[in-house]
């Protein structure tokens, strides 16, 4: 049970009770600064008293209009910069292309730092005030840090963000815009909170339990019913726990007991340790060794709602799968294209694994389907670039004008030939003459693939010995195709 309801018809707000492992159970006293379970490692849920009925406080902005179900901040110390309340949109646009009954997008691009982890920065932050805080340290792959940067300076409380090398550049400079104190480090060693400091980690309790907030927006805006599916992003595994934890609420406090939602929870191929887990029938999560994937946020190797995750999975009987990046690329396009959505990597997910998941009839096209998408798309510019240089003939002026050298004919030319197979140098040097009518000298050709190299848009293939002469071939990058 997560619920205990309390009996006095005029309770407001939810009373902290205690934190409680999602994996072993292990209670403990609340504590801002303590986010894992000291026995077994998982993440901490926590258990609240609730009033037997939830309504929501129209009279309240933002996220406190959900205070009911929310851990207690005195109305003096709730800070608010309009998060929540986003927009549910009838995607008839995809349904009409996967050919499904009902799409719903929840769209979490729109929140005041275009991330849904701004639920959890208000709930944070206010709590945090409440506590006399003056100062909160956060370890962040990019979301959190740019969200918590912007309430921190809100409620006048200084931030230290730690953040690794592969940060999107678009929330690097979220940060540093609204004044927190930004430092990389190559890996995160989390510090202890002293007197007066707060420690927030992307798995911390109070983060995780401001995301329930958007499962049970969608229920009230599909007026009081729920979807047959939920489609949800997983790195930590926190916001498939949370979704379930908001439809036990429902459930509860709702009466929604006749009603299944099934979770399906979402990581990209190459870094994938609850989808695994859940393919491969195990009982618990595990480590995954070596990540292989640039969707920055979603890396987590170790995910500590991951046991929790693929349970709500699990439970709900839902699924859990991945997708590749070109599915992703294909994603955020079809989402711009065809529903004026721009989202992230991360957030594109749900939509590539929709897609993914009717083309394999996992899911029935007579349901009613729900997709988070969490993050907007002007946080990641270099996917942005990648999705341009694809989709317009403007390579060269894009390289241009976001920094990159542009590229001369010849260089332009080579590009061309190689897009077509891998070629090696001298070949390369007799398809400019016949094909072009450019004639060079074949060291050129080579000081150009050198250049080339260098500059990321070509790598070598292989290499091969005929008659005796070793020949190395040459191929595009990806980013040689996207320029292409």
């Amino acid at each position: 049970m997560l619920l205990h309801i309390g009996k006095d018809k005029a309770l407001k707000m939810a009373k902290v009770l205690y934190l409680k492992c999602t994996r072993c159970g292990a209670t403990y006293e609340f504590d801002i600064n303590l986010k894992l379970c000291k026995k077994c490692g998982s993440g901490l849920s926590i258990e609240l008293s609730y009033d037997s009925k939830f309504e929501q406080l129209n009279s309240q902005f933002g996220l406190w209009k959900f205070a009911p179900v929310l851990p207690e901040v005195k109305e003096k110390f709730r800070i608010s910069l309009g998060e929540g309340n986003t927009t549910l949109h009838r995607s008839k646009r995809i349904e009409k292309e996967l050919g499904i009954k009902e799409l719903f997008l929840k769209d979490e691009t729109i929140e005041p730092t275009g991330s849904y982890l701004d639920r959890s920065s208000a709930l944070f932050v206010s709590f945090a005030l409440a506590q006399g805080i003056r100062r909160i340290i956060t370890y962040s792959t990019g979301n959190l840090g740019a969200s918590l940067a912007a309430y921190s300076s809100k409620a006048g409380i200084s931030l230290q963000a730690y953040v690794k090398q592969g940060i999107d550049l678009g929330k690097l400079y979220q940060m540093i815009a609204y004044g927190a104190n930004v430092s990389v480090v190559e890996t995160f060693k989390e510090l202890k909170g002293k007197n007066g400091t707060a420690t927030v980690t992307e798995y911390d309790p109070l983060v995780n339990e401001a995301k329930k907030t958007i499962m049970e927006e969608v229920f009230f805006q599909l007026n009081s019913r729920l979807p047959d599916y939920v489609i949800v992003p997983m790195g930590e595994g926190g916001l498939a726990y949370a979704t379930y934890k908001a439809l036990d609420e429902l459930r509860i406090l709702e009466d929604t007991r006749d009603k299944k939602t099934r979770i399906v929870g979402v990581q990209p191929e190459g870094c994938e340790p609850i989808v695994k887990a859940y393919s491969r029938a195990l009982n618990s999560v595990e480590l995954e060794v070596s990540p292989k994937t640039r969707i920055f946020d979603l890396s987590v190797t170790n995910p500590k709602f991951g046991n929790a995750a693929l349970s709500a999975i699990r439970e709900t009987e839902g699924i859990a799968t991945s997708v590749n990046e070109e599915e992703i690329l294909d994603a955020i396009s079809l989402l711009a294209e065809k529903e004026g959505l721009l989202a992230e990597p991360a957030a594109s997910l749900t939509i590539a694994a929709l897609r993914k998941l009717i083309e394999q009839r996992e899911i029935s096209k007579e349901s009613t389907i729900v997709c988070f998408v969490t993050g907007s798309g002007l946080k990641d510019p270099r996917i942005l670039k990648e999705l341009a240089l694809r989709k317009s003939n403007l390579g060269e002026l894009i390289e241009e004008l976001s920094g990159g050298k542009m590229l001369n004919s010849t260089k332009m030319k080579i590009l061309k030939i190689l897009s077509e197979k891998d070629v090696y140098g001298y070949q390369i040097w007799k398809e400019l003459r016949e094909k072009y009518a450019l004639s060079i000298k074949i060291p050129t050709v080579y000081q150009h693939l050198f250049d080339l190299i260098n500059e990321g848009y070509v790598e070598k293939s292989v290499t091969l010995t005929t008659s005796g002469r070793k020949r190395t071939y040459y191929k595009l990058t990806d980013k040689g195709k996207a320029l292409i």
